[in-house]
């Protein structure tokens, strides 16, 4: 039985604040193994891990140093905290953004989108219900597809709106609507990737290049490069926004009636309360930053991880929040991880995660386990991969390609952020962008990246397969057998194990050969609040609390159990999406 991680839930037994420190030792152990004992009823692990959430203190204990009056609070300066404080800003609401942080996060940029205004310039047209209909099918129906809805029929006009407000800058808003052939394996791939590409300076480039190959980690070059994110901010200040540094959402506020009039918030001089007349916006992002946490409410995936790539701040301070004045959280946990975590021979994943970003895990190379022997179809969406791994004998997975790599890999043509290579693009009208801040990863990064996995063992190599196996620690006579099977079906171009398209299944016999064991990288939880088609966040009869909005990783409702990684961006989108859908409901009902 699924239980919904509710108030009532939390509060069962009259846990208090102060007991939270015992809760979190007793769920610190929480492992697959041992989540539960035999008498426990089905859901019993998750209610308890419910009680890391402790229960929110009588607002009247706090000493409030100051008092601050506005018509929306914003809390939180990401994605859809951004997006929030502009829209509310434009639209003549009052606002107040808060920002736990000395700087607010990042709008990603490949931003999934239907039907904005440069995508008949491209010839693309994209069904918006075919879409709703495949991501509800992703959610195994466990989303509200009303939610969904938002996302596709709202999503250009929001990617327009940023790229409106940006254009002043020299910003150009492109498309990349290269899908192959519509398909990843079985998984049909949609045209929705847009993105909007801010010219550097030729020193910016080549800062940028030279952090990247230093650090063998691509997102180097996001504090060089000019972008989207960084435009959007200027021009957010430029116009007068009120954001506040340095401060941390507590707990809500709320009347008699159950409706949210505010918050309390904690900033250096002590705690101030927030008068909100008109609403309050959760846009703190999810609790992937809390490692006992996400172990506690969601050890399988937990468990597979090697990398954090996650902000810190993260740890979920919306969504107790949220529960706190009468919100459920969605049952289902959903971790957005990507195979790109590569682990050396004697390294166990989980935290604390030991590995090295590697961009290699992606590609649809041979995948095997300790004993030698495929596992699955490795053109697959980003974690399925992980999944099988997690039923494998200490998540062991591991990916096996030869010294032709790089002509592999452009045969692969994978798609979204697991592309390497340079990539040309043109914009919306008729520029051409050739450049490495663009898409994709350029070869110069993922090169320093292989370099960095060599130097510290993450890969190894070796001249033969036996040689490689028995460095891994994989059967050797198995694993012989297995990529002479694999060269074999290669040659046939057909793959009768596990169906893998023939453009993919490509012969490994030039070595020297490499393998590595990858596990996920941690980048974000997206199991948050329930909401409605208007960002309202439901109770536990599924009712809107009135005057309280949650957007992005913050909110639920959308995903389950999976991140639906071939609506390439959607992420991205659907936080920008339901950010600029609150403030425009609240403009007209708040």
């Amino acid at each position: 039985m699924n239980r919904e991680l509710d108030r009532r839930t939390f509060l069962k037994g009259g846990l208090l604040a102060a007991g939270g420190a015992m809760a979190v030792s007793a769920l610190g152990a929480c492992s697959p193994q041992s989540s539960g004992s035999a008498d426990e009823a089905p859901g019993d692990a998750v209610v308890a891990a419910g009680e890391w959430y402790g229960a929110p203190a009588d607002p009247s204990s706090f000493t409030i140093v100051d008092t601050w009056d506005t018509d929306v609070l914003i809390c939180g300066f990401g994605a859809g905290g951004i997006v929030a404080t502009g829209l509310a800003f434009e639209n003549g609401l009052k606002a107040i953004t808060i920002e736990k942080g000395t700087s607010g996060s990042e709008i990603k940029t490949e931003i999934g989108c239907i039907g904005s205004k440069i995508d008949a310039s491209y010839g693309v047209s994209v069904d918006p219900q075919t879409c709703i209909d495949e991501l509800t099918r992703y959610a195994n129906g466990w989303c509200d597809p009303q939610v969904v809805s938002v996302w596709a029929h709202e999503s250009g006009a929001t990617f327009d709106w940023i790229a409106e407000k940006i254009a002043p800058s020299g910003a150009i808003p492109f498309f990349l609507p290269d899908v192959g052939d519509g398909y990843h394996g079985v998984w049909p791939v949609y045209p929705i990737s847009h993105s909007i590409f801010c010219p550097p300076t030729p020193e910016q480039v080549e800062e940028a290049m030279a952090a990247v190959q230093e650090s063998g980690d691509p997102a180097a070059q996001v504090a060089i490069l000019p972008n989207l994110s960084k435009q959007l901010v200027e021009a957010i200040n430029e116009w007068g926004a009120d954001i506040r540094y340095g401060t941390a959402l507590v707990q809500l506020l709320q009347d008699a009636d159950g409706r949210v009039t505010g918050a309390i918030a904690e900033t250096a001089d002590g705690h101030v309360q927030i008068n909100a007349a008109r609403g309050v916006i959760l846009a703190t992002g999810g609790y992937e930053a809390d490692h006992e946490l996400l172990q506690a409410l969601n050890p399988d995936s937990e468990a597979i991880c090697g990398c954090p790539q996650f902000l810190p701040s993260n740890v979920g301070d919306g969504i107790k929040a949220g529960i706190w004045a009468g919100g459920v959280k969605d049952a289902i946990p959903t971790l957005m991880t990507f195979a790109r975590a590569a682990m050396a021979p004697d390294q166990e994943l989980g935290y604390p995660y030991a590995g090295t970003t590697n961009w290699m895990g992606d590609q649809p190379f041979p995948k095997v386990s300790l004993a030698g022997k495929r596992v699955c179809c490795e053109s697959a969406p980003y974690d399925y991969p992980l999944h099988v791994a997690a039923q494998l004998k200490d998540h062991k997975l591991a990916s096996i390609w030869d010294s032709n790599y790089q002509q592999n890999i452009e045969q692969f043509h994978t798609l979204g952020c697991s592309r390497i290579g340079r990539i040309t693009v043109i914009g919306a009208n008729g520029e051409q962008i050739t450049d490495a801040a663009t898409a994709g990863m350029p070869w110069e990064a993922f090169e320093g990246m292989m370099m960095a996995s060599l130097a510290n063992g993450a890969v190894q190599s070796a001249d033969t397969i036996e040689e490689l196996a028995t460095k891994m620690g994989i059967d050797a006579v198995n694993l012989k057998a297995t990529i002479e099977n694999y060269n074999k079906m290669a040659a046939e171009g057909k793959d009768t194990e596990f169906g893998k398209p023939a453009k993919d299944l490509i012969a490994l016999e030039t070595p020297p050969y490499y393998g590595s064991f990858f596990g996920g990288h941690v980048l974000c939880t997206l199991d948050g609040l329930k909401i409605d088609a208007d960002m309202r966040v439901l109770d536990t009869e599924k009712n809107p609390i009135e005057g309280l909005f949650a957007v992005g990783n913050c909110s639920g409702s959308f995903y389950a159990g999976s991140y639906p990684e071939l609506f390439i961006g959607n992420a991205c989108a659907r936080t920008t999406t339901e950010a600029r859908h609150a403030v425009l409901y609240i403009k007209e009902n708040g």
